[in-house]
């Protein structure tokens, strides 16, 4: 018997409420092309890169030596850069990084203390080293970046002899050897947390999205969104694990759990699709709500480090074989869909090999043309930005360094978002720096104002780069003022990071500039391709790992299409007024229902109710691939706004359901 929607156990209207407060900052923050992480808020990482730094710090308060704040900067990066996994996965992140950065500040060191036409081969080093990083895997690529950063860094403290780059660099390499030692031996962590957050994110946004179609609630935008990005963004959080050594298997379970979802999302959005065209009974609102509890405990079992996966199995089979023969379409999706989750669960818990091994293979780097143009831009920014500051004579010139390594992204709209997070960020540091320097009368008041910024900046680094930005902005100033008073820190920290990413924007934009942007045009375009494309590979019966892969990316299309049109006009966006931005809202919409009945379709072709069409598969197909060619959007556009694609899968679908479709 299926549960009563009000009566579905305990935990269903927690999983519907809890993150709620953070879903609406979230999907406006997405719409403007700003991506924001609630589930990644890591108070204990945070902690502890509190404790790394400020004790590293105490030996340049202590000794009044500037250059002994080189200890707190490595620990500080040291537990920023710290990848989870493995202990020995992580021992071979935080060595290189700790040995490497010790032999760079000291080297940079005494390169600071040349002329220009010292200093400029150097920073055309650390472009090269940078950008082609981009070609590694994550890790390794992260990694150069901080060392790019130390590089930069090293500038600003000209040694004064051999003597003092030893100091340097022995202070860094004991900053970072400390870190580890604490990351490793003295407060180890669980590994993997921010995948296993990332994921279990996604099973929490499935389980809102089935409660809030329980609820009558729909809101087919924004759940396709949302947990379209959600996986996504978990899925990258994956792949950044490296698939060598002990995390091969865990890399493999949680793709695994994140292939899970996708299917479920996929259920759900067929389900929202017959809620949407054929309305919602009281059995099916129970059936959901149960779906939506069920999906909760998956997002428990993800983020606890020892999970009960074996109830989660036996609750999916249950809730599976309780939804009667006669509940509907409806019931059969969801029936599915619990099964599907309670399989998974079992081959998790069984520690069986998982198909998806196959989808792991050895990262091969590969300089292309797109790593090239990056790191020439990289070359550029750098060499601008500190002719700019030398001419300037700005004090923290290495500041806007930083700002201009950090901005410049392979996408010129990834670098547009990203300076503008930067600004934002350093502008909202410094001024919180100067609200709380009256009350930041001494060395101890300071300490502990930097252990709060730290564990700000820890806890947020991957939950929105506008406040890891913050936080360390207003750590860096108040660290300044301690070792190195002066008048204005906070002041300079802004000017120099805008200065920095200004810059960078123009490079991204002026030099190699990328042929062709994120239009709108181009956008739509691409959606249509995509969801013809699915619509063909239902018709035609494709293997379902294909199918699966090409929905997803369909998905990926029209979502990134949907935030364009949502976005800023700063960033693209097209939201405004205006013929064009309705045309495209009407077009999206068309896509979203299309895209609903090819899944539909899909679900009843696997069930055996109806049979494909490959002739018709092929036909659009060809129309698929001629839109990719370049060929006019508009008459395809018509076609799918006049539902003239829906009325042949309607049609295709009464010829094999007969009468079972009419009731």
């Amino acid at each position: 018997m299926v549960r009563d929607p009000l009566s579905s156990g305990p935990s269903s209207r927690p999983a519907l409420n809890r993150g709620r407060s953070f879903d609406f900052l979230t999907q406006f923050l997405a719409r403007h092309s700003v991506p924001v992480s609630p589930e990644q808020i890591a108070p204990a990482e945070g902690s502890r890169a509190a404790v790394a730094t400020v004790v590293a710090l105490l030996p340049a308060i202590y000794e009044h030596q500037a250059v002994l704040a080189w200890a707190a900067f490595a620990a500080f990066w040291s537990c920023l850069i710290e990848p989870g996994g493995t202990a020995r996965e992580q021992l071979r992140i935080l060595g290189l990084f700790t040995v490497a950065g010790a032999i760079l500040g000291g080297v940079t060191s005494l390169i600071a203390v040349y002329p220009l036409w010292g200093v400029l081969p150097w920073l055309v080093l650390t472009g090269l080293l940078v950008g082609m990083a981009r070609a590694l895997t994550p890790s390794m690529a992260l990694l150069c970046a901080l060392l790019g950063c130390v590089m930069l860094a090293g500038t600003g403290f000209p040694a004064h002899g051999l003597q003092d780059a030893l100091v340097i660099a022995g202070a860094f390499g004991g900053g970072g050897l400390w870190a580890t030692l604490l990351c490793l031996v003295i407060w180890p962590l669980h590994p993997y947390a921010p995948a296993r957050r990332a994921v279990g994110g996604c099973y929490r946004l499935l389980s809102v999205m089935a409660g809030e179609i329980a609820a009558g609630r729909l809101q087919e935008t924004v759940h396709r969104q949302n947990v379209r990005t959600a996986i996504e963004r978990a899925r990258g959080m994956a792949l950044q694990i490296d698939a060598g050594h002990a995390s091969y298997g865990m890399r493999g379970r949680l793709i695994a759990s994140l292939a899970g979802a996708e299917r479920l999302f996929t259920a759900m959005l067929a389900v929202e699709h017959l809620v949407e065209t054929r309305g919602l009974d009281f059995e099916a609102r129970g059936t959901l709500a149960a779906f939506s509890a069920l999906c909760q405990h998956a997002s428990d079992a993800a983020l606890d480090p020892a999970p009960d996966l074996g109830h989660l199995a036996s609750e999916g089979l249950a809730l599976a074989g309780s939804i009667p023969a006669t509940a509907g379409p409806i019931g059969e999706l969801v029936a599915t869909s619990a099964r599907t989750l309670g399989t998974l669960a079992e081959g998790l818990a069984q520690k069986e090999r998982l198909p998806f091994d196959a989808e792991l293979p050895r990262h091969v780097a590969r300089l292309t043309p797109a790593i090239w143009q990056h790191t020439l831009r990289l070359v550029v920014g750098l060499l601008a930005t500190y002719m700019t500051t030398w001419w300037l004579g700005l004090d923290y010139g290495f500041w806007a360094l930083v700002a201009v390594l950090l901005v410049i992204q392979p996408s010129g709209q990834t670098t547009l978002v990203r300076a503008l997070e930067r600004v934002l960020g350093t502008v909202g540091g410094g001024v919180l720096a100067l609200l709380l320097t009256p009350f930041l009368p001494g060395s101890a008041q300071m300490l502990a104002a930097v252990a709060v910024f730290v564990i700000g900046a820890i806890a947020m680094r991957a939950v929105n780069y506008t406040m890891l930005v913050v936080f360390i902005s207003a750590q860096f100033i108040v660290v300044t003022e301690m070792i190195m008073p002066s008048q204005g820190v906070a002041w300079m920290r802004m000017l120099d990071n805008t200065l920095g990413s200004v810059i960078g924007l123009l490079c991204a934009f002026m030099v190699c500039p990328q042929r062709r942007g994120q239009d709108m045009d181009g956008l739509l375009q691409t959606a249509v391709v995509g969801n013809l494309r699915y619509l063909a590979a239902v018709l035609k019966r494709e293997d379902p790992v294909m199918t699966d892969r090409i929905q997803r990316q369909a998905g990926i299309d029209t979502t990134r299409a949907e935030f364009a049109r949502g976005s800023l006009p700063v960033l693209g966006g097209v939201s405004a007024v205006g013929e064009r931005a309705t045309q495209a809202h009407a077009l999206l919409r068309a896509l979203r229902r299309l895209s609903g009945e090819a899944t539909l379709l899909r679900f009843d072709i696997s069930a055996g109710l109806c049979e494909g069409d490959a002739q018709a598969g092929e036909r659009w197909s060809a129309t698929a691939a001629a839109l990719e060619a370049g060929g006019p959007l508009a008459d395809v556009a018509l076609k799918i706004q006049n539902g003239e694609i829906m009325a042949e899968i309607a049609a295709l679908e009464r010829a094999g359901r007969g009468d079972r479709a009419a009731s």
